[in-house]
């Protein structure tokens, strides 16, 4: 892992390979092992797997893949030591041989839509760390074509309350029908169990979206597991187009980039 430096991932135009003697680490890219559509990194040693994952689509923006393969070097550093740290605790502390299953984790860029301005990016995470189950996070970002930077989409948004406001109604009914779905009765609205209530939209996962390419028409609410019903049930994921009550919970200086479908 020393031996791989932030400039070396900066060179967008060709595949980030890792190579080391021990532990073992796969090279990304090659025909056999990973999708040629996506650059990444692959580590696998006795105590964990990690896979990172963006688009090779997105070198076309050098600062976004520069952005994006940087996290993914942070992140492989980090979980490395982590669970190397917590695997050697676990051995010293624990007679007979028992051993922590491996760590793993997982990462997953996708572009969701581009616009003049912004290009919208969700990421999907599945993290074990030697549990019952894992866990799946789906999170997003918006990269600012002009300032070549990263921007959280409620950022753009007046304010949480304004956010909520605009969709909540729709949001609720929306997940409902899915929770009716997913469980073959449906939700009583006079429940006072948690996972039959609504939620608040703006605390879960908003990710952006556009069907034309020249505005954002769509605003999406991705719900982790546990939010909106157990475990079991997974995560939800609300779509909802543009409409003026959301345009107008957006601040008025980036209100140009939105538009009613």
């Amino acid at each position: 892992m020393q031996h791989l430096t932030t400039r070396y991932l900066a060179q967008v135009a060709l595949p980030i390979l890792m190579v080391s003697a021990a532990p073992a680490i796969a090279a990304q890219d090659s025909p056999a092992a990973e999708a040629p559509e996506t650059y990444g990194i692959t580590i696998e040693t006795q105590n964990h797997r990690f896979k990172y994952s963006y688009p090779k689509a997105l070198a076309r923006e050098p600062a976004l893949s520069n952005y994006l393969s940087n996290k993914g070097l942070g992140n492989s550093i980090n979980f490395s030591a982590d669970s190397d740290r917590d695997h050697a605790e676990a051995a010293a502390r624990i007679e007979n041989g028992y051993k922590l299953n491996p760590y793993e984790y997982q990462a997953e860029w996708s572009e969701e839509a581009e616009i003049p301005a912004y290009i919208s990016l969700s990421r999907h995470t599945y993290e074990y760390l030697g549990g019952a189950h894992g866990m799946s996070v789906t999170t997003s970002l918006l990269w600012d074509k002009t300032a070549d930077r990263p921007v959280e989409p409620m950022t753009l948004f007046s304010g949480a309350g304004h956010f909520d406001q605009a969709l909540q109604k729709v949001f609720c009914e929306q997940l409902n029908v899915q929770r009716t779905a997913k469980r073959g009765h449906p939700v009583d609205a006079n429940s006072k169990n948690s996972f039959e209530q609504c939620i608040t939209p703006s605390e879960q996962t908003v990710i952006l979206g556009s069907t034309q390419g020249d505005h954002f028409d769509t605003v999406s609410i991705n719900v982790a597991p546990y939010e909106a019903g157990p475990y079991v049930e997974g995560s939800y994921q609300v779509d909802l187009p543009v409409t003026r009550a959301i345009i107008s919970a957006v601040k008025p200086q980036y209100r140009s980039h939105f538009a009613v479908r």
